[in-house]
């Protein structure tokens, strides 16, 4: 069964024309779909789902399309989806099909076809919320506006085109899922080195359908399948289902009358189709948007029903939703609240073994909660006893009430620290982990940092970034328990203290340093196989084994240092189940300094008389992935030394060769300078602050020897 998009249906009636015939024109972009025509539909880095993280050629291609808009006089927008609404569409990269990709792709892969591997890697559909953070990234870089829908992103730009005074935007670039919203338009792609654009217009589909009415051709794109409703059964057994087929069903009778006509057929009835169907229809009517004062309502709020919840979403403050809205919070954390619900999906390519469920599920899940709750205490009392059901895709299942996690709010609020308090001598204040840590060892200061109840009104809101950011800092390590309610570092505090020293400094350093702590102390850096298997201690290759299993997973904090264009290389399903590990933790961070920042606006903390949204949530840690491409680097060097150990080449020398990529050894031919020398020198650096971190922990770390012994070996293969 498959789909052919309406846009593909008509592809005979699109247009073309040069960028330069939209100069002066604002066109608001639905970023789901250009993010998704960006990994899935160009498909210029194929084996992408095989490493994790940010795809090299990404910001490339993103920032060649803004030029070439900027250059044509053409302002762009881009508007990202918000909450999940009722009768959302599971994402691409969830689907059946894409998940047959990625076993295939690995199948392949171990049978040494890497035509094949190729090709099925490519079908397999890529994440797009693991990239949503660095596309703002990147356009904030390049000085793009964006906004945070508070539901559907196609709702919002809907609703910005038909706007009858002051339209903020000239035109749309979406799917043809756009024409639900009675939108005229659409614009489907750019050509940034063709310097023109394909659109299409709604006439020409109803033309081409044989005109048919316009419900009745808004009701044969929902059985069609869309964002709002999935496809009706009966077409989901064609081999291929075009506008065409779902006109001619309706023929029979409109789509209720199909339903009840079908309704002893299991998958119909199975669907509730009816229902969905029903809650589709209203979605589309009065989904929920937000007006140029910052109001969040329904569109046409005249007519709407009083229980919008019960098919879209439930309503949150305006307050929160305009957080969103500027990027400061993701909308998982709200969304979780929302809907009562942490639905956790296998992500396509990790093995899927006991330990890495256990990670996501049994150890992840405080961290989330932490976010949860933190988030509902500073909202209305219906929120704070909310009942979290948490799911994951293997069956496991646990219901957690928001009242039975620790309370956070008091704990938090006792960080208001103002600039003037920061010692003249404090360099540049506080703007780094490191600099927090470092300035709770001066007792005189962790005094003046404690805000007391009593006292707390008398501190003025928090203004300059400096101390907003200092102060974000201090109540996360706080929260994660690197810092006592005394304002003290804990024995872990002076643990990452430790491992941050060793960094060479920098934001993203920082954020692999703390992320490699938490993953200590969470016992998953091991020398264990991803499965959870112990190396034999009869196996010749034990030590080897072993270290490289544990130096490489550490690796996996790291980003290869590689050229803009598709990766070509070794691949390794261990390391990007272990890099899929650090993508939970590391999503998991950032959600709670996110849902901290944005508690400090929702208690008053922090001055609101403000334009540095996008600046401030930039500045947070934990923002972009780095897959798993580092660890294989690595795990490829030292495999190498190893197998040659005994070819009567100097160590000196063999290391050279392969860090050179010599011939045999040349397996990434697109790294930076061709080379592996800098990409495993920071490598080695991960290991070293790691190793700090354990040596400073004493008896918190069970590991010790290991990591004792593992830098030892490390030392003459360096």
């Amino acid at each position: 069964m498959s789909v052919q998009k309406l846009e593909t249906w008509a592809a005979k009636f699109v247009n073309t024309l040069p960028l330069s015939s939209l100069d002066g024109a604002v066109i608001g972009v639905d970023a789901s779909y250009y993010l998704g025509q960006c990994l899935n539909e160009y498909n210029e880095e194929p084996l992408k789902v095989a490493l994790g993280g940010i795809p090299f050629t990404i910001t490339a291609r993103v920032e060649e399309d803004l030029q070439a808009a900027k250059d044509a006089g053409v302002k762009l927008i881009f508007i990202f989806d918000g909450l999940d609404y009722v009768n959302k569409s599971p994402a691409d990269a969830e689907s059946t099909d894409s998940q047959g990709m990625h076993e295939s792709g690995w199948a392949h892969y171990l049978q040494g076809d890497p035509k094949a591997t190729v090709q099925d890697f490519g079908k397999a559909k890529y994440p797009l919320a693991l990239v949503l953070r660095h596309l703002r990234k990147i356009l904030l870089a390049n000085e793009v506006d964006f906004l945070v829908a508070p539901f559907s992103s196609l709702a919002w730009l809907a609703y910005l085109y038909h706007m009858d005074q002051g339209q903020p935007i000239d035109a749309i670039m979406a799917s043809s899922d756009a024409f639900l919203f009675d939108v005229d338009k659409v614009v489907l792609t750019i050509d940034a080195k063709e310097q023109n654009f394909n659109w299409l217009q709604k006439v020409d589909c109803l033309t081409a359908a044989g005109n048919p009415s316009p419900q009745a051709f808004k009701d044969a794109q929902l059985l069609l399948g869309s964002r709002f409703l999935p496809m009706f059964p009966l077409l989901q057994r064609n081999q291929v289902s075009t506008i065409r087929d779902a006109l001619a069903l309706l023929a029979r009778g409109p789509v209720l009358q199909l339903c009840n006509q079908y309704r002893d057929d299991p998958a119909v009835a199975q669907s509730d189709y009816a229902d969905r169907y029903k809650k589709a229809i209203m979605t589309l009517r009065h989904h929920v948007i937000m007006t140029p004062d910052g109001s969040v309502q329904p569109m046409d709020l005249q007519h709407a029903p009083g229980e919008v919840h019960a098919f879209v979403g439930q309503r949150l403050p305006d307050e929160l939703f305009f957080y969103i809205s500027r990027g400061l919070l993701d909308p998982q954390v709200p969304n979780w609240l929302a809907t009562n619900e942490i639905k956790l999906t296998l992500p396509g390519g990790p093995i899927d073994c006991e330990p890495f469920r256990r990670f996501v599920f049994d150890q992840l899940n405080p961290l989330r909660l932490q976010s949860l709750k933190l988030l509902a205490e500073c909202l209305h009392f219906y929120w704070q006893a909310r009942p979290i059901s948490i799911k994951s895709w293997d069956g496991r299942d646990t219901t957690q009430p928001l009242r039975d996690v620790p309370p956070l709010k008091e704990k938090v609020s006792t960080w208001k620290v103002q600039d003037s308090l920061m010692p003249p001598t404090k360099s540049a204040r506080v703007s780094s982990v490191l600099s927090c840590l470092r300035s709770l060892k001066d007792k005189d200061f962790v005094q003046e940092t404690i805000t007391t109840t009593k006292d707390r009104s008398e501190h003025p809101a928090l203004k300059s970034q400096s101390e907003i950011i200092s102060n974000i800092f201090w109540r996360f390590l706080h929260v994660r328990g690197f810092v006592d309610d005394k304002h003290q570092l804990t024995t872990w505090g002076h643990i990452l203290e430790a491992s941050l020293a060793t960094m060479d400094g920098g934001s993203r350093k920082e954020e692999q340093g703390i992320i490699a702590v938490e993953l200590l102390r969470m016992g998953a850096l091991n020398t264990q196989s991803i499965t959870g298997s112990n190396v034999a201690p009869s196996d010749k290759s034990y030590d080897h084994k072993r270290y490289t299993n544990l130096i490489s997973k550490i690796a996996c904090l790291g980003r290869l240092k590689h050229e803009p264009v598709g990766y070509v290389g070794p691949l390794d399903r261990s390391l990007l189940t272990f890099a899929w590990e650090i993508t939970s933790i590391r999503e998991s961070l950032r959600n709670l300094c996110e849902t901290v920042l944005t508690t400090m606006f929702l208690n008053g903390d922090v001055s609101r008389e403000r334009q540095d949204w996008h600046e401030l949530s930039q500045r947070l840690p934990f923002l972009s992935d780095n897959g798993s491409s580092l660890g294989i680097a690595v795990k490829s060097y030292l495999d190498a030394l190893n197998d040659k150990a005994e070819s009567g080449i100097p160590l000196a020398d063999l290391k050279e060769q392969v860090k050179s990529q010599e011939k045999p050894y040349a397996w990434f031919s697109k790294v930076e300078n061709g080379t592996l020398h800098k990409s495993l020198e920071t490598a080695f650096k991960l290991f070293d602050a790691v190793n700090s971190a354990v040596k400073a922990g004493n008896k918190e770390v069970k590991d010790a020897a290991t990591f004792a012994a593992a830098d030892e070996w490390l030392s003459a293969r360096r």
